[in-house]
């Protein structure tokens, strides 16, 4: 099971805008492994409906908060609060949508942002990569 919470993405910052966060959710040391297990594995660069998938593949739950998309390093998209169950999946699709489930949530972006090729990275709070892949 996924959940995600906080939608809306004007525009895109950049990976420099990113300053730490000191008052972070507190984290047990499971759920700081949890958040290795997760891995960006599948992505969808569309005119129309753009998204990735995320999945983790641990056996602990993984929230994701105050985490960012970056593409090419060049875009950076905030995401919403996700929570990922163990062997769950989210599709984040890019663009905007009013009917966000637990499985499918839609970002806010209002154009597409992925090419054909290039790099989709996942930014935690501090500002580091914790999750890379390159496409197609």
């Amino acid at each position: 099971m996924a959940f995600a919470s906080g939608y809306g993405n004007d525009s895109p910052g950049r990976i420099s805008d990113i300053a730490p966060i000191d008052n972070v959710s507190p984290a047990s040391n499971a759920a700081s492994k949890s958040i290795y297990a997760i891995e960006i594995v599948k992505i969808v660069p569309s005119d129309n409906d753009e998204y990735l998938v995320l999945q983790n593949k641990g056996m602990e739950d993984s929230v994701l908060e105050r985490w960012f998309i970056s593409v090419d390093e060049k875009i950076l998209l905030s995401l919403p609060r996700i929570y990922l169950g163990p062997n769950s999946e989210v599709e984040l699709h890019i663009g905007n949508g009013n009917n966000s489930t637990a499985t499918k949530i839609y970002i806010g972006y209002p154009s597409p942002i992925l090419d054909d090729a290039g790099n989709v990275s996942l930014i935690d709070e501090s500002g580091r990569t914790m999750v890379e892949k390159k496409y197609p």
